[in-house]
């Protein structure tokens, strides 16, 4: 198993996804709909490269996770950062400017990005924003790239629904890919699934880009996947409780502060706004490192408009989690 792909591995990946998304999620998916990928950014930069209209903007809900930001313009495709609307008002404090999608449709935009659980303010989205979504791609010539990749660590026994799995008429501009690598810490074992429900752009994606990723598949990564979609249930259960965990003695922590923090309905990786403090400056990631030597992503580097904000990974040991909110404490 340390050379070539196996002919029977790819296929097994792609019974295991589909027996993952009807037990997990009620997805009733076809295996054949299942293609493989090193990972997930890979299968956007093909996306990119062969299904998306030639120097076309790719428009990029933000605070968004950082390489979505910078591989468009690798591959000669500009990016449209829309912010997205923050506040009381929406669920999870987060929620799709569909304006600003409308207005970089308007402009040519050729793909949008989504990502669903959110990287990096958690939010499972709900299928009236995808609906509204679909119905505003649906007008436009663009794709719509969905990265699930967080969707086995929903919180909370929330649903999920993947947004191509809401219809033939979100299926057939979408392709979505996802991993067993971030719910199951398995990172270094690189394998991601793309699903392509539609019969038309899954023959594009075959005949294009397919190609060009089989023989980069990790055999390690595959059979990781694998074991992890079929067996994994109980481990994610035990890691959920500390996950919960350390997102509960976070809100508790800062509810007496003005660090803009809200609970994540999915994932472990959390967005805090250090806006109301003077003292963390343009850039509370520096502040953070320099003075509770404490490494976060800097907010600046997920949206041009977050330069006040970071990105903290909460998937550690409780102790670990209470020593970073006393060092943040401390600077406050």
């Amino acid at each position: 198993l340390l050379g070539y792909n196996p002919t029977w591995l790819a296929p097994a990946v792609s019974e295991a996804t589909a027996a993952f998304q009807k037990k997990r999620f009620g997805w009733d998916l076809d295996p054949k709909a299942v293609r493989v990928a090193p990972a997930v950014l890979p299968a956007l930069e093909a996306m990119i490269q062969y299904l998306v209209r030639p120097g076309s903007p790719v428009i990029v809900p933000t605070p968004a996770y950082m390489p979505f930001l910078t591989i468009p313009p690798a591959l000669g495709h500009s990016v449209i950062e829309v912010p997205s609307l923050h506040g009381d008002a929406y669920p999870g404090g987060w929620t799709l400017d569909l304006d600003g999608i409308k207005a970089g449709l308007e402009a040519g935009a050729g793909l949008v990005i989504l990502c669903n659980p959110w990287n990096p303010v958690g939010r499972v989205l709900t299928e009236v924003e995808m609906r509204a979504l679909q119905e505003l791609v649906s007008r436009y010539d663009a794709l719509v790239f969905s990265d699930e990749i967080h969707s086995p660590l929903v919180l909370g026994g929330r649903d999920f629904v993947s947004y191509a799995r809401m219809g033939a008429e979100f299926a057939s501009h979408t392709i979505t890919a996802t991993a067993a690598t971030k719910g199951w810490n398995i990172a270094g074992l690189p394998n991601a699934q793309v699903i392509i429900p539609d019969e038309g752009l899954r023959e594009r994606w075959d005949r294009i880009c397919q190609e060009k990723l089989p023989h980069s598949m990790s055999t390690i990564g595959a059979l990781g996947s694998i074991e992890a979609y079929t067996n994994g249930d109980e481990w994610q259960r035990e890691i959920f409780e500390v996950i919960e965990g350390n997102i509960r003695a976070v809100s508790e922590a800062l509810a007496s502060t003005k660090i803009d923090f809200r609970p994540p309905q999915a994932t472990y990786l959390t967005w805090w706004g250090f806006e109301a403090y003077p003292q963390f400056g343009d850039s509370p990631a520096s502040v953070l490192l320099e003075r509770a030597h404490i490494a976060v992503n800097a907010g600046i580097t997920l949206g041009a408009n977050y330069s006040k904000w970071a990105r903290m990974n909460l998937a550690c040991p409780p102790k670990v989690a209470e020593e970073m909110l006393s060092r943040v404490l401390g600077v406050l």
